[in-house]
């Protein structure tokens, strides 16, 4: 991959973290312009990290990378900070787009990096602390509030399609008895290829504290993977998912899920394009209204929710402990 040394004089160049992978994360910039990626081995360090989830991360740049061509600088180095200071990138050139961390946006501030607002939510937080106001924040207010205000499963009055605002109290079926599965058809898988098997072949000779097995890649790590996993999705399993979204089955893991939230929270796709394609299909007759509704919940509200509350409570809410839960993992977490 073609590297360009950057120099004062250079325009911006972006900054992409490896949850900042899809097209619009990248949609403001000239179309010639470039874009870094850093595989960064103290991301690895700080904590042990599941072997399959590495090489999901790694194969996930390395794919971005390709996608891009020209435009990538794909860098390797024991920090962000040292992969940048290596290959003679001065961080005041880069912009980025705001991170997903506190740890994060303290860095790429103090690099004097030009910080563009968060992407891959409905939502910016200045929104979200407009509508909280000093209000109690209450998670079925907000969904609400959020299907309203983007105009989805609502009709002209604002009030819901169908009558009700959700249908969980129906999405609660048990597993069909004495059965092993849903019957559904197996879902999209990716195929592994020259990029996995190399990832696998670094992963093996590293000294990396990780844990558990690798194996076979679920889900996508490209956008054009994500693309098929969420046809596949609204296709064969969608139909299903609202029913049977909190049932679980042992020789069933897949049942009626999605598998998108491994490329949603990558940034591969927008949670727009997956709440839209099943409130398309629900408007095509295709599945019911209790499927696309809880698909809409799932991401507009709860995951936007915890987004939102991240920031809205500050960095000390991310160590509370309500439950008291301190038991280490399993040991059979990592023979997995």
């Amino acid at each position: 991959m073609r590297r360009r040394a950057t120099g004062p004089t250079m325009g911006r160049v972006r900054l992409l973290f490896a949850d900042q992978l899809g097209p619009h994360f990248i949609e403001d910039l000239p179309a010639d312009e470039q874009v870094v990626l850093i595989e960064s081995r103290q991301a690895f360090r700080r904590r042990r990290v599941h072997r399959q989830k590495a090489h999901l991360l790694l194969s996930a740049l390395r794919r971005r990378a390709l996608e891009l061509g020209d435009r990538a600088v794909l860098l390797r180095g024991d920090s962000y900070g040292h992969a940048l200071h290596t290959a003679g990138i001065d961080p005041r050139t880069l912009s980025v787009v705001d991170p997903t961390s506190y740890a994060a946006r303290r860095w790429v501030r103090a690099q004097g990096m030009s910080v563009q607002p968060s992407r891959g939510f409905t939502l910016a937080e200045s929104e979200f602390a407009h509508w909280r106001g000093a209000r109690r924040p209450v998670l079925e207010e907000f969904y609400r509030w959020q299907r309203r205000r983007l105009g989805l499963l609502v009709d002209r009055d604002g009030q819901p399609e169908g009558g009700r605002w959700n249908f969980d109290a129906d999405n609660r079926l048990p597993p069909p008895r004495q059965a092993t599965s849903l019957g559904l058809a197996a879902p999209w898988s990716p195929a592994n290829d020259e990029v996995d098997d190399a990832v696998r072949r670094e992963l093996d000779e590293s000294d990396l504290p990780m844990v558990g097995v690798d194996g076979d890649r679920w889900f996508a790590a490209s956008r054009a993977e994500a693309l098929t996993a969420l046809d596949d999705f609204v296709a064969h399993r969608l139909a299903s998912f609202g029913p049977y979204e909190d049932a679980v089955m042992a020789a069933d893991p897949v049942m009626a899920h999605s598998l998108l939230s491994v490329p949603l929270n990558l940034g591969l796709l927008d949670p727009r394009e997956i709440v839209d394609a099943c409130i398309e299909a629900y408007h095509r007759g295709e599945v019911p209204l209790a499927s696309a509704e809880a698909v809409t919940r799932q991401i507009l509200g709860w995951r936007e929710w915890s987004w939102q509350l991240y920031w809205s409570m500050g960095e000390d809410y991310v160590r509370l402990n309500a439950l008291e839960a301190h038991d280490p993992l399993p040991e059979w977490f990592a023979a997995v």
